[in-house]
């Protein structure tokens, strides 16, 4: 079977997209993204989706430039609508005091979502593949997570897919070689003072020596942890209601009271609370209240009412 089939299968699998729909590419120029535009032009009409690339100039690098047109050249011979975005990543990163890669993020999701609502696409397309997912899987565990983290990039989430997230570093190349892709080479994934590419050029060389489908067999991990979320979510559902911003959570007094705590932090945009925190917050007597950096905690009998301090709501 054709990789690109392959692709497809993942992505019907996992309903990322619906006919109709604009999908954003965020391209940098690198293989990864460019196996990806490269396949999703072959499969847009499978899918009767509508292409459009985004490509963001973080100015790290001399070739940053070369390699935006690059980007252009390649959605020129493919008809696909090209927007890009120039900005001073380092300068930013300083001035706000971020890690470059947060930084980087950062910015880059804006440009992307400015695009989305200016050009009215509804979904983006980002190029992670399944080693990626087994550097964000190793990454968690040595940070440390629980189950719901360590199911690491998820293949769909909000309106974020991954649709070559199945595809393997062998399969990866060997598309590369089968369809000729044209693609620039960023240096920077060499460096390993970034973390993750310690983990990718030190740590899973290692794993491999162990397993060399150990790629594979994180990746079946990861599709099962997929599935504990999707319970999740479902249980989620039946014990939170949001109303005037405040979440309402029916306690059950069982192991998930302390999954879907941490899910509502997460929907409220903040960091969960560690696991000893998660359980004094369980542990509260009814009328008992905490405050956890914004976040203001309130317990009634079996409810516990969870909402931001009015401020960072906008209100004064």
């Amino acid at each position: 079977m054709k990789l690109e089939y392959e692709v497809l299968r993942f992505i019907r699998k996992y309903n990322m997209y619906e006919e109709g729909d604009r999908v954003l590419l965020g391209v940098s120029g690198g293989r990864d993204s460019m196996v990806m535009m490269d396949i999703l032009f072959k499969l847009k009409d499978n899918l009767s989706i509508s292409l459009g690339v985004a490509h963001f100039n973080h100015s790290l690098r001399d070739t940053a430039d070369e390699e935006e047109k690059f980007v252009e050249k390649e959605c020129r011979k493919r008809s696909i609508p090209f927007y890009s975005k120039k900005m001073d990543v380092k300068t930013y990163a300083i001035t706000n005091k971020l890690g470059i890669e947060e930084a980087a993020r950062k910015l880059r999701y804006e440009f992307f979502n400015e695009i989305l609502e200016a050009k009215k696409y509804n979904k983006i397309a980002i190029a992670h593949y399944s080693r990626d997912l087994s550097e964000t899987v190793i990454y968690r565990l040595t940070k440390g997570t629980g189950i719901f983290g360590i199911a690491g990039i998820l293949p769909i989430y909000k309106n974020v897919t991954r649709p070559i997230l199945s595809l393997n570093f062998e399969n990866l190349e060997k598309y590369v070689t089968i369809n000729n892709v044209k693609y620039v080479i960023d240096e920077s994934n060499y460096d390993t003072k970034y973390a993750r590419n310690k983990i990718r050029h030190e740590i899973l060389p290692k794993l491999c020596e162990i397993n060399e489908k150990y790629e594979d067999a994180i990746f079946r991990f990861a599709e099962i942890s997929w599935e504990y979320r999707a319970f999740l979510n479902s249980i989620y559902e039946e014990r939170v209601w949001v109303e005037d911003n405040v979440y309402k959570f029916m306690l059950k007094s069982d192991y998930l009271d302390k999954e879907i705590l941490r899910m509502i932090f997460l929907n409220l945009n903040e960091l969960p609370p560690s696991k000893k925190e998660v359980e004094k917050i369980l542990c509260m007597k009814s009328k008992g209240k905490r405050k956890i950096n914004n976040i203001l905690l309130k317990k009634e009998k079996n409810m516990l009412y969870i909402s931001k301090e009015v401020n960072s709501l906008g209100g004064k």
